[in-house]
């Protein structure tokens, strides 16, 4: 990883959590403020760690690369609505083939929302527990990644969705429903 990835990762991450914690900062709730740290870390910054490990895994180069103005919108949008209203934008993964196959970006494309989706299922089984302190984590880490998984899979450019979608209609429906069933087991 070159010096340039590594800080847009990190700054992105940060712009991420920040974005979605901007609520508990100004109420001083550093409970959920540490929850979202955790669940950012988990949910954004492995959902792209994994895109770019299956890429490269299979002989494509892939870089992260943050989308600036996208942190600047997010930041402005969560710091002036005090985090009621949030966009985030904050790069991707740029994934360079020199032929297009369809079902490898596919494979790459699934690997970050199957990442939190298993991450979310993981979490399940840990909340039962119902450890005193730790469940309030849990449970957030679980939502977000939840959360990110299904939204990611909407077959909408330029989201994963559509791309899994675009390479196979099967491993798409089946990790969309997946994501449907996950996110509806922690909201309800």
């Amino acid at each position: 990883m070159d010096i340039r990835e590594a800080l847009d990762l990190i700054l992105s991450t940060l712009v991420v959590f920040l974005a979605f914690s901007i609520s508990y900062v100004f109420a001083g709730d550093i409970k959920m403020v540490m929850a979202y740290l955790l669940a950012t870390i988990t949910a954004f910054l492995f959902h792209e760690l994994a895109h770019r490990g299956v890429a490269r895994s299979r002989g494509v180069y892939a870089v992260y690369r943050a989308w600036y103005p996208g942190l600047l919108i997010a930041l402005i949008f969560a710091i002036g609505t005090r985090g009621r209203f949030i966009i985030v934008a904050p790069g991707a993964v740029e994934v360079y083939m020199p032929i297009y196959i369809p079902t490898l970006e596919a494979s790459i494309a699934l690997a970050g929302p199957l990442t939190n989706i298993i991450i979310a299922i993981v979490c399940l089984p840990l909340l039962q527990l119902h450890v005193p302190g730790v469940s309030t984590y849990i449970h957030v880490v679980g939502y977000v990644n939840a959360f990110l998984a299904f939204f990611n899979l909407l077959p909408i450019p330029p989201l994963d969705g559509f791309k899994v979608l675009r390479g196979s209609k099967a491993r798409w429906l089946i990790a969309f429903l997946l994501a449907i069933v996950t996110l509806l087991v922690y909201i309800f």
